[in-house]
């Protein structure tokens, strides 16, 4: 069994890639999911002013989101696969073969 976890700061790139990941290979393995965990968000207050104005402030935040599925049944087919498409702008992929 695989267990992908794929990670991301924008929300759209990952509903591609699963769009695209799914329809190529969910015909002939056996896929559970996909799930999605709660967005994590870090808040940041960065002081614009140092010097003088201590109340001139900045508040940045980063929203990461993450989204996992298993795949039950694979073979070496599916491994090439998935390691030549492991490059994309903006995601973070995990492999773990459980």
């Amino acid at each position: 069994m695989i267990k992908i976890i794929i990670k991301s700061f924008f929300f759209f790139k990952i509903k591609s890639f699963l769009f695209f990941l799914l329809k190529n290979i969910k015909k002939k393995y056996k896929i559970i999911g996909p799930f999605y965990m709660p967005k994590k968000i870090e808040k940041f207050t960065l002081l614009v002013s140092p010097h003088v104005d201590k109340n001139a402030r900045d508040q940045i935040q980063i929203k990461y989101f993450k989204v996992f599925f298993f795949i039950k049944n694979f073979d070496l087919n599916l491994i090439n696969f998935l390691f030549k498409n492991r490059n994309i702008d903006g995601l973070l992929l995990n492999y773990l073969f459980l």
